[in-house]
């Protein structure tokens, strides 16, 4: 369960931002290397270490973010190219993969709504390079790292192929990820709208959502990708149900839940 205090005043102060940025935030994979002003970097850094609500779980911003980073075990891993900068998602080496999502994800949204670009790039990156970087303790591994910097104009032959960057992304209908949803309050309503639109690990969308006694149960459906958690995808998913809720008036907790669960949000009424 989150620390009631813990970050809650990062959220409260930032909930209407990242909300707007759900909707704007889009994947990109080719970038200008113009480098991110100090002013972004300062404030990304900043939210970074005040939004701990999990303290085992952070995100580095790594200012001058070497191509290296980028490279996996089967080369340019995700097509990354062009960012100058980086963020690298850190948690325990057993557990923490949804709360590493939903803290990572709070930094998306922040550079999002700075007007910055980026992508969760996850599974086979190569951690080697991040890891040496960073001040990791015994119990710590990187998760995922995302690029951060400013996105070509025009997205590359590339992206446009082999990731169908400028074309219309697909979604799965609410119908499919929030059964019932039509019956639901608005605030509920509100969150499933917010999470459908969450990035995920080759657009998969592993997250189910259903009302359960006033509470909204988010779950993991689909088969399982090697190296990538869907558990993470799902802590993705959990901030933008958050940040819908909130649109309507509605604060609350979550609670983490054993697998197939992932977490309950319950509303600060009930």
């Amino acid at each position: 369960m989150t620390e009631p205090e813990a970050g809650f005043e990062t959220l409260e102060a930032n909930a209407a931002r990242w909300l707007a940025a759900v909707d704007v935030r889009r994947s990109r994979r080719s970038y200008d290397s113009r480098p991110v002003t100090t002013q972004d970097l300062d404030a990304l850094d900043t939210l970074a270490r005040a939004f701990r609500p999990w303290p085992a779980v952070r995100v580095e911003v790594l200012r001058d973010a070497p191509a290296s980073v980028f490279l996996g075990i089967i080369g340019a891993y995700g097509g990354i190219s062009g960012a100058t900068s980086a963020l690298a998602f850190v948690g325990p080496h057993e557990g923490g993969h949804e709360q590493v999502g939903y803290v990572g994800e709070a930094l998306v949204l922040e550079a999002t709504a700075r007007g910055l670009n980026t992508c969760w790039v996850g599974g086979l990156f190569g951690s080697a390079p991040v890891t040496r970087l960073l001040n990791l303790s015994d119990a710590e591994r990187v998760f995922a790292v995302s690029p951060v910097g400013y996105a070509c104009t025009t997205p590359t032959r590339k992206e446009r192929i082999i990731f169908g960057a400028g074309r219309p992304k697909h979604r799965r209908p609410l119908s499919m990820i929030a059964p019932g949803y039509e019956d639901w309050p608005a605030w509920a309503q509100r969150a499933a709208q917010a999470v459908r639109v969450a990035p995920s690990a080759m657009n998969r969308e592993p997250w189910r959502l259903r009302l359960e006694h006033g509470a909204l149960v988010i779950s993991i459906d689909g088969v399982g990708t090697p190296r990538i958690s869907r558990r993470l995808d799902c802590g993705i998913a959990m901030l933008h149900a958050e940040l819908g809720a909130r649109g309507e008036g509605t604060t609350g907790r979550w609670e983490l839940l054993a697998s197939p669960e992932v977490a309950r949000f319950v509303p600060s009424d009930s």
